[in-house]
């Protein structure tokens, strides 16, 4: 019993340390960009209809059965709530315009980095001084580290996680290709 129980508890732990971990995956601006304009347009529209469904049953063209004491505070409340939509929507569509800036720097920047890595990153220069008798996937790990390392040092100033992604794309380009051309 002592034995199941401890295993379970380790078990738990080791679901907790797994859920703790933070994604490394790398979010383009753009992607953001599409995300919160979604988000503005939806808050907005919900805002929007909201404010006109509380005008409608102010008019008492939809009626609502509530009490006539208490009607004025959920009219207050509601129309608080989608204020508040609306509100919401004009922040989030002033965060894009600037998220929108933002992204196509980025884009800008992503195209520089990968036009340098077509110009400066080989097979030859990467596979340099490399055991190529090692599996593959040892290979890989020394490679992307070499690729990632040329490109921090001629973009020092890009984000890490960008260069990381950027990386995993440059090593496709080089050495996945080849891979699915000989299958």
């Amino acid at each position: 019993m002592d034995e199941q129980l401890q295993h379970e508890t380790e078990d738990s732990l080791d679901f907790a340390v797994l859920t703790e971990e933070k994604s490394t995956a790398y979010t383009k601006l753009s992607v953001k960009y599409e995300d919160v304009m979604s988000s503005a347009t939806t808050m907005l529209f919900v805002g929007i209809a909201g404010l006109i469904f509380l005008v409608l049953v102010y008019l008492k063209v939809i009626p609502i059965p509530i009490n006539e004491s208490t009607g004025w505070l959920f009219d207050l409340v509601m129309g608080l709530i989608f204020v508040g939509f609306i509100i919401g929507g004009i922040i989030s569509f002033l965060r894009a315009k600037q998220l929108k800036v933002d992204a196509d720097a980025e884009d800008q920047l992503i195209e520089e980095i990968l036009t340098w890595a077509d110009a400066n990153i080989s097979k030859d220069t990467l596979d340099e001084g490399l055991d190529c008798s090692q599996p593959e996937e040892i290979l890989y790990f020394s490679r992307q580290d070499r690729i990632k390392d040329s490109l921090m040092h001629a973009f020092e100033t890009a984000d890490e996680p960008l260069l990381d992604d950027l990386s995993e794309t440059v090593y496709q380009k080089l050495y996945e290709s080849e891979t699915n051309s000989e299958q």
